[in-house]
């Protein structure tokens, strides 16, 4: 009997370490560089300043709706490095996110 209780525990233990090892991979795992994808980092990250769809309430905040196609490098550095009020995001951003933010800011802007 007690053997069979310590199989079981053991079976629990390497389940909910499994569990917990598939959960973690799946938070890492590379966020796609679609639109979609992009949508939903942008709401997690970037709607409260840049506003629903990329339209802002204030001058307060950069209109993303005006930022040029060819000017990518310069929306890569202000993202991740910061630029003056706005704050870095490089250490946030997951795998791929801010690709599928660029997708998704070229979608809405249709370039």
């Amino acid at each position: 009997m007690k053997e069979h209780a310590s199989a079981l525990i053991r079976a629990a233990v390497l389940a909910v370490a499994l569990g917990a090892a598939s959960h973690v991979r799946a938070q890492d795992a590379p966020v796609p560089p679609t639109p979609e994808a992009g949508r939903k980092a942008y709401t997690s990250y970037c709607v409260r300043c840049h506003g629903i769809n990329l339209a802002v309430s204030s001058s307060a905040f950069y209109d993303l709706r005006t930022f040029p196609k060819d000017d990518k490098t310069r929306f890569v550095e202000s993202v991740t490095q910061g630029k003056r009020a706005m704050p870095a995001w490089g250490g946030i951003l997951k795998p791929g996110e801010l690709e599928a933010i660029w997708a998704y800011v070229g979608s809405v802007n249709g370039w």
